[in-house]
């Protein structure tokens, strides 16, 4: 048990270390980043030397927001278009959480930009539902709504994504077996 527990230790340090790079993180802060985890349904506010992490992203929506002079930003990974309108796990409920944390910090409104990442079609049974394509839809939608302009996405597709966003930079790494990386 415990060389499992180690070798799952250095494995995430690996690919931390791999992922900083790939970043454009410079080597001196490599050792200052730290990798926070968002799971569905939850947002996270954070600044600095950190990497935000959503793993296994297929049709639920992630959605990155950022301000590049304070250089505070949030991820939220949203699983559904439409429910409960406090509810982390729709659009609406995780911007206007996402944004109440940034504005405690003393972001305003008008200074965020968004990136959003994942609405794909992975199994037979969303693709008749669209569960993806309507996740992508209604997240632009709020985010237009809010005026928040959308600066880049990585959308639609059959195939799952794993989003590390370097707060540092507001870079946004998109992981997939089907297409590689891509810097957003």
């Amino acid at each position: 048990m415990k060389s499992y527990i180690a070798q799952s230790i250095s494995i995430k340090k690996l690919k931390l270390h791999n992922i900083k790079q790939h970043a454009g993180t410079e080597s001196t802060s490599l050792d200052k980043m730290i990798e926070k985890s968002v799971g569905i349904g939850e947002v996270r506010v954070d600044q600095g030397d950190v990497i935000l992490a959503a793993y296994g992203v297929g049709s639920c929506v992630v959605i990155v927001l950022y301000d590049a002079v304070f250089k505070i930003g949030g991820l939220a990974h949203v699983m559904l278009p439409l429910g409960n309108d406090t509810s982390s796990r729709y659009p609406k409920g995780a911007l206007k959480k996402m944004l109440q944390h940034m504005s405690t910090r003393g972001v305003s409104q008008r200074d965020i930009t968004a990136k959003i990442v994942g609405g794909a079609s992975m199994f037979d049974i969303f693709k008749r539902h669209r569960i993806g394509k309507q996740n992508v839809e209604r997240t632009r939608k709020e985010l237009r709504t809010l005026g928040i302009p959308i600066v880049a996405e990585d959308v639609f597709g059959h195939w799952g994504r794993s989003v590390f966003f370097n707060l540092a930079n507001g870079e946004v790494l998109v992981r997939s077996c089907k297409c590689g990386d891509n810097i957003l």
